[in-house]
């Protein structure tokens, strides 16, 4: 028997569970990236054509078209089968039986019975089977005992499951009662939810709403569960507030097993020209601690006209062991000055000034106390560059400031700031060497109430006004060179960059002068190349001293890639040192220590990077670090790092940091870091896990040792079940993972084979 091939305008039985957007629908074209949902407004779109085969059709001028025996409905990508359908043009009302299956793309519905009024949307579809894809490609399936149509992109779901794992792998299921989806408001709702996990319940809600896209949704996220030595069992419930497109906020419940309930709430709020974030924590009568624990953050930023703008920044906690003991984040518990300032900017072009008002809240540990910084209460900030000339690449640069300094021990000094310095520069340079000759004047003015002997901090002087004038020249030249060579049998090119840095400035007396914010910088090849050794003003270090250093580059001629970096570099006195800090001892030799530099990507898989302090004249390494990073694709990771410094220089140090993410079965990954200080005889950071990929969920599970301070450690333990495409049961060790082990990623970002 032949098919007959026919054009039916009303026939939309395409849009079964996908509709075309309303704009498409009326001209009959089907855009390219089309939606595959339902669209969010109502209006009632023109019947576009589509083509009907069938192995037999019969029809009546004003009454029923019926088509049996391979029924085909073409439109565009949409197609639906079945082997009987009924149109009825009276009502606008097709009904299709016998097997009705929807497909489109990849995407497949399947069902036993089929009625629905075409221009109302509404209808009902039974036995329901379904498998959908997102635009990533990832797969979600299930069933429904029916799909009731209750309007253009509303729907409601009896007896839904929903899964993204294959069909012979179901090892979980979102199970429902009662689905609705209202696509008009991209808002679903389902009642007497229970997800199992292996065929064994593990969560069940007598109801729960979320968001069909990425938009937000009021409601309940996935709660977190974690235990610790310091806590014991914790368990966080948050509640997300969608409270409009540009403001949310979040409130977190969290019982601790030891120390008791801790609320917490954080808002967040984003305008055209300002946006920040308020966070409130609040631990009533810890039970460990014996008393009331708090606290409080607050971060505003705003332009408040064109070129003006100003931001706040405000932390406070109850005391100074608040995030030893309530957290297990290395980014917290190493937290020392937290900031409470204001600021008020304006960009000027070529120029910018800011107000600040600054003060910290410092967080003691008891074995290890620290002197608080500086108060600043005002200060006032300048700076600006811009050319001088059109015909020479002469600059004029200026940095500048005013300032305020308060302190609450009353062996600080105590008094006003101001701090100028004017530059000009002049850049020649061509395609293989550069000069810079640059000529400066720092001009800084002190103002003492309150002036302690730097002897004896204890006996205060009278006030003090103290001025101090310095030039300051430098000359910055180098060279770049380079030639072919062969190494290995691979083609390179070699560079050879030498560079000279010469700086003067004059010898001035600053031993009465106080330290407020200065600092003896740490040596490095970028201080190697600066005019003051010091961080701050405070202190202008006197110099006639000349910087060398030499460069050289392996570079792939046919690929680019950097196979060797060596940098050596020095810098020579010429004349003994007479500006320092209290408690500094002057330097005793004429040059500093030799630092050397060298890394490189080694092989495709291996990048090594060393550093070296050595001190020529004691003939003793001050520091060293040896580290590489071997990577052998995603998943395959691991990381060492070994860092010492001598503590007959500075403060000892001797670690050891390994990290490494390692497939070791197939779907099976290890995770660990080892970070142990031989000199402490301790470990600093310890962390052991594994994760679980079985395509549709993930199992993560994560140990942890953290040391807080000096005699405190604190024990964690993660465990994470993933159900992809639905929820994240258990505390979330993502970001200790990322943060502990350099290259981590994911497993489900990723397919080893």
């Amino acid at each position: 028997m032949s098919r007959r091939r026919v054009l039916l305008a009303p026939l939309l039985v395409a849009a079964v569970l996908h509709e075309c957007p309303a704009q498409a629908v009326d001209t009959g074209q089907v855009p390219a990236g089309a939606t595959q949902r339902p669209p969010a407004g109502d209006t009632a779109p023109l019947r576009p054509t589509y083509i009907l085969e069938a192995d037999r059709l019969q029809g009546w001028l004003e009454g029923d078209v019926i088509a049996e025996g391979r029924v085909d409905i073409i439109r565009a990508d949409d197609r639906v089968q079945t082997e009987w359908l009924r149109y009825d043009r009276r009502s606008d009302e097709i009904e299709a039986r016998d097997g009705v299956v929807f497909t489109r793309g990849p995407d497949r519905v399947e069902g036993t019975h089929l009625t629905l009024k075409l221009a109302e949307r509404l209808g009902h579809m039974s036995d329901v089977r379904y498998v959908l894809h997102d635009d990533a490609g990832r797969m979600a399936r299930g069933q429904a005992e029916a799909i009731n149509f209750r309007g253009r992109g509303k729907y409601q779901l009896e007896g839904a499951t929903y899964t993204t794992c294959p069909a012979d792998q179901e090892d979980w299921v979102f199970r429902t009662g009662e689905l609705e989806l209202d696509y008009t408001r991209s808002l679903g709702s389902a009642r007497n939810v229970q997800v199992r996990y292996l065929d064994t319940p593990i969560l069940y809600a007598p109801w729960l709403d979320f968001s069909l896209d990425d938009s937000r949704k009021s409601g309940f996220l996935t709660p977190g569960f974690g235990v610790s030595d310091q806590r014991g069992f914790e368990f966080t419930a948050p509640w997300y507030w969608n409270i409009a497109p540009n403001r949310d906020a979040t409130f977190y419940p969290r019982l601790m097993s030891r120390r008791g309930l801790q609320v917490g709430a954080e808002y967040r709020y984003l305008g055209r020209d300002f946006g920040g974030d308020v966070l409130l924590e609040a631990l009533p009568d810890d039970r460990v601690a014996d008393r009331d624990r708090y606290r409080g953050a607050l971060r505003h930023s705003q332009r408040l006209t064109g070129r003006w703008s100003g931001s706040l920044h405000y932390e406070r906690v109850s005391d100074g062991s608040y995030f030893t003991d309530l957290s297990s984040h290395v980014r917290d518990t190493s937290r020392v000055n937290l900031p409470q300032e204001g600021v008020l900017s304006y960009d000027g072009g070529w120029w910018r000034a800011s107000g600040r008002l600054q003060r910290f809240q410092t967080l003691q540990d008891p074995l290890a106390p620290i002197t608080p910084p500086y108060e600043r209460t005002p200060q006032i900030l300048f700076s600006g560059s811009r050319p001088l000339m059109a015909a020479l690449p002469l600059r004029f640069d200026a940095a500048g400031e005013m300032v305020h300094f308060e302190h609450k021990s009353s062996d600080k000094a105590v008094g006003n700031r101001i701090d100028l310095y004017p530059s000009l520069s002049l850049a020649l340079q061509n395609d293989y060497a550069f000069v810079t000759p640059k000529l400066g004047w720092r001009y800084s003015r002190y103002d003492l109430d309150r002036n302690p002997d730097p002897g004896n901090p204890t006996l205060l002087l009278g006030p003090l006004q103290q001025t101090r004038n310095l030039p300051i020249l430098s000359l910055d030249s180098g060279l770049f060179l380079e030639r072919t060579a062969q190494y290995f049998g691979r083609d390179f090119l070699q560079t050879l960059e030498p560079r000279a840095y010469y700086v003067h400035i004059p010898y001035k007396d600053q031993s009465g002068l106080p330290v407020f914010d200065t600092a003896l910088r740490d040596l490095s090849l970028d201080q190697l190349f600066s005019e003051n050794q010091y961080s701050g003003v405070d202190r202008v270090n006197d110099a006639r001293q000349l910087t060398l250093a030499l460069t050289t580059r392996l570079l792939e001629s046919d690929t680019g890639i950097e196979r060797l970096q060596a940098t050596v570099g020095q810098r020579f006195y010429f004349s003994d040192q007479r500006v320092y800090l209290p408690g500094q001892s002057k330097r005793g030799g004429d040059s500093t220590d030799l630092l050397l530099q060298v890394s490189g990507q080694v092989t495709d898989r291996w990048r090594l990077t060393s550093g070296l302090q050595f001190n020529t004249d004691d003939g003793e390494t001050v520091k060293a670090n040896l580290g590489g990073n071997y990577r052998a694709g995603p998943g395959r990771v691991f990381n060492v790092d070994y860092r010492y410094i001598n503590d007959r220089y500075a403060a000892g140090l001797d670690q050891l940091d390994v990290s490494w993410q390692w497939p070791l079965k197939p779907k099976w990954y290890g995770l660990g870091r080892i970070n142990y200080s031989f000199q402490e005889s301790r470990l600093v950071e310890g962390l052991l896990g594994f994760e679980y990929n079985a395509g549709c969920w993930s199992l993560r599970g994560v140990a942890q040792r953290l040391a807080t301070s000096e005699k405190d450690v604190t024990d964690a333990f993660f465990l994470q079940l993933e159900l992809r495409g639905l929820t994240a049961l258990g505390p979330n060790p993502l970001d200790v993972l990322k943060r502990s082990i350099t290259g981590y990623a994911k497993s489900d970002e990723f397919n080893l084979p």
